[in-house]
């Protein structure tokens, strides 16, 4: 009598296939097990295999503009993994026999890159040249992380057809002003980047400040904070208005603030490379939720 299969790993990550982007996710298992998927709810994929559970049947908290989490729920003898969809993408199905047996399915992430494509983006990483910013306890300087910041940016949203334009180069210090000069009338969206600094090592955390003179603009810096700080798991310091922002009118703007550079722990987070990729991809993944929703365009209902 055959032996029943055993589930015994669950991941998530996004591949790149002949130019096209995917999140997969992926359940191993010690030998192909029988497989459905089916739809509950166009945002829900649940897919259910008839196996024996050998791993922790909780949720993977995955939030990468496509997938929201994986649930698991085991029963005696199947196992369904519930997937929460940011969008009403239908999987592709693939299982590779070996050792271990993996069951892959592919979600395409074309609703983010049809969303993005041909908006034009101004990235402002703030200082620059010989003007450093904020120093960490130990040796960062603001103007080197926010510039780390902003290359994730540009590599995901020029990974979804946007068009990307830099305030500054690496080695440069641009006057506000020069900096501004950027913004045109078909900007979507200026995202500065920043650390937070102050003479209180104790204060840590992340902020998004907004242009006031941008309707809406203080609640899409709400939701990219709320996904930020979900993402990268750090406290919240809220939003506010931020006057230099005005200048902008009304194109959104957003000047974000992932960490406290002055607080030993957020100085440690900026040294690993995928918190800096984290923060770029929820704050790409919020604003494309922010204005699909009642399909605002430039912040205007």
């Amino acid at each position: 009598m055959p032996t029943t299969p055993r589930l015994t790993n669950l991941y998530s990550k996004v591949i790149l296939d002949k130019e096209e982007q995917f999140s997969t996710v992926t359940i191993e298992a010690t030998a192909p097990p029988p497989v459905t998927i089916s739809y509950p709810q166009p945002d829900t994929c649940r897919v259910t295999l008839r196996a024996i559970l050998n791993m922790y049947p909780g949720s993977l908290y995955v939030q990468d503009g496509i997938i929201r989490e994986v649930t698991v729920v085991a029963g005696d003898d199947e196992v369904s993994f519930l997937i929460g969809l940011d969008a009403a993408v239908r999987a592709d199905l693939t299982v590779m026999e070996g050792m271990p047996c993996r069951v892959v399915l592919r979600f395409s992430r074309r609703p983010l890159v049809d969303f993005y494509r041909d908006k034009l983006i101004v990235l402002d990483p703030g200082h620059g040249g010989s003007d450093g910013g904020w120093r960490g306890p130990v040796n960062l300087w603001e103007r080197d992380m926010a510039w780390k910041t902003a290359l994730a940016l540009a590599k995901i949203l020029e990974g979804f057809k946007a068009r990307v334009l830099w305030t500054r180069g690496e080695q440069e210090n641009p006057s506000w002003e020069e900096r501004l000069q950027k913004v045109t009338a078909s900007t979507f969206c200026f995202i500065s980047v920043h650390e937070h600094g102050e003479a209180d090592a104790g204060l840590r955390g992340t902020a998004v400040r907004y242009n006031p003179n941008c309707r809406g603009n203080d609640e899409l810096a709400v939701r990219v904070l709320e996904r930020i700080v979900a993402r990268v798991k750090t406290p919240s310091r809220g939003v506010t208005a931020d006057e230099e922002l005005t200048r902008l009118g009304e194109v959104p703007g957003l000047r974000l603030e992932p960490v406290a550079i002055t607080n030993w722990v957020d100085e440690g987070l900026l040294r690993n490379p995928y918190f800096h990729q984290k923060v770029a991809l929820a704050t790409v993944v919020a604003i494309k939720q922010y204005f699909q929703r009642g399909n605002r365009t430039y912040g205007r209902e």
